[in-house]
């Protein structure tokens, strides 16, 4: 397979007038920061024994501080400034500090390993979501440029994390097993990294479908400030080239949990069926980016149906089908 590189520069896509940024832009985050301090100082006064409060209102912090970072993200995308991209950063980066801080105190409420219902797992996603996302934008600079999509994307499943909220409980008897930590924790990172794949592939057919004339993209500012068509494609082959086989890790992990808890390997259990598509799913995305004729909008395409049957594996199964792992949806 060829080596693939990314290198384009932030500013490539096009040129953008020197103008500097006005002073009030810079004292924005600081609202955010204070609407996110105003969500936790009374349950910092009420410690230890407001610790199930306190998770959640971090976890509300975080999103504000995303929502946020998601503004300056697009304006950085509208405006090309260098400014706003780290003002940004210094939202999503503290935000995901608060984060990881929801997770652990929910860990401290639970009593247990914070991965057992799908809130939790929204959560998680969430964080692994945002933490790859500023990997690759220090990597590869130009990935930002789709940080606003990124961080909306990251906002919606914190906000059906929130929908599917579930008080602290104990781990029902499926789960208490280590297993808990290999196998989920590598389904939920997988699936992290794997968001970002969605992002660029759907920038991608974004981007390609501005191309034809009759498109309402066609010449219009949008398209021409996104990255190439090429940088887009590459940076969807990175993100899939890390999560995939972690995700193939994952599956084989909960194959063996399988064993040890059910007394078989496989069982076509509707969870497990979702997982191997969506495993082959991103496998012939691998194989047809091999494939020059291949490569483009039709891996494009692959990536985003990809990431569809992660959704599909990870709420619709568990929220509407039932099946071995209807217990993930917790107690209600």
């Amino acid at each position: 397979m060829a080596r693939v590189t990314v290198r384009e520069p932030v500013t490539s896509a096009v040129a953008v007038a020197g103008r500097r940024l006005p002073p009030l832009w810079r004292v924005v985050p600081l609202a955010f920061y204070g609407l996110a301090f105003a969500l936790i100082r009374g349950d910092l006064t009420r410690l230890p024994g407001a610790v199930t409060d306190l998770s959640l209102h971090l976890y509300f912090a975080a999103m504000v501080l995303y929502v946020g970072g998601m503004f300056f993200y697009f304006a950085f995308f509208a405006y090309r400034q260098e400014a706003l991209r780290w003002l940004g950063v210094s939202l999503v980066a503290p935000g995901a500090l608060i984060h990881l801080g929801a997770i652990v105190t929910r860990g401290i409420a639970d009593s247990h390993y914070p991965l057992a219902n799908m809130y939790e797992y929204s959560s998680m996603l969430a964080l692994v979501a945002v933490t790859v996302f500023l990997l690759m934008t220090l990597r590869w600079p130009v990935a930002s440029l789709g940080g606003g999509v990124a961080l909306f994307v990251v906002v919606a499943l914190m906000g059906i994390g929130y929908g599917l909220y579930q008080s602290p409980e104990p781990l029902v008897p499926a789960l208490q097993s280590y297993w808990l930590k290999i196998h989920v924790t590598s389904m939920m990172a997988s699936s992290g990294i794997l968001v970002s794949s969605f992002v660029f592939a759907g920038l991608y057919l974004l981007k390609d479908r501005s191309a034809y004339i009759k498109s309402w993209l066609h010449g219009s500012a949008i398209a021409a400030r996104l990255p190439s068509l090429e940088t887009l494609d590459r940076l969807t082959f990175r993100a899939i080239l890390l999560g995939f086989p972690i995700w193939t890790f994952g599956t084989m992990a909960g194959a063996i949990w399988g064993e040890h808890a059910w007394g078989r390997w496989w069982g076509w259990d509707p969870k497990e069926t979702w997982a191997a598509i969506t495993w082959i799913v991103y496998a012939i995305y691998l194989h047809a980016h091999t494939l020059r004729l291949w490569r483009g909008r039709r891996t494009a395409l692959i990536a985003t149906a990809g990431f569809v049957s992660i959704m599909i594996t990870l709420y619709a199964v568990n929220l509407w089908i039932v099946g071995l792992h209807s217990y993930a949806k917790g107690a209600g």
